[in-house]
């Protein structure tokens, strides 16, 4: 039961990455947009992507840590604050 509930948030923050990872590409890629603005949202999207090593090492070592759960669902919330908030429509 733990076991599945630890490879399920991994498997979240990898499959929420996918977002992030373009969306931090983008970011560096056009160096912040016009006027920069983007840049104030990198270290948030690059945050959510240090949440790939923790997922990484819980999936591939099949880790029993309740400190890489802890992480992976504080991490998970984080994720999907930022999601819901840059999904929503303005």
């Amino acid at each position: 039961m733990q076991i599945t509930f630890r490879k399920s948030l991994s498997i979240f923050i990898i499959l929420i990455n996918l977002y992030f990872l373009w969306c931090s590409l983008v970011i560096i890629m056009d160096k912040g947009g016009p006027m920069g603005f983007g840049i104030m949202l990198l270290p948030i999207t690059l945050s959510i992507n240090l949440l790939l090593i923790p997922a990484i090492i819980n999936i591939k070592y099949n880790k029993k840590s309740n400190f890489l759960t802890v992480i992976n669902s504080f991490g998970l919330i984080w994720a999907l604050f930022w999601l819901i908030f840059f999904l929503q429509p303005r």
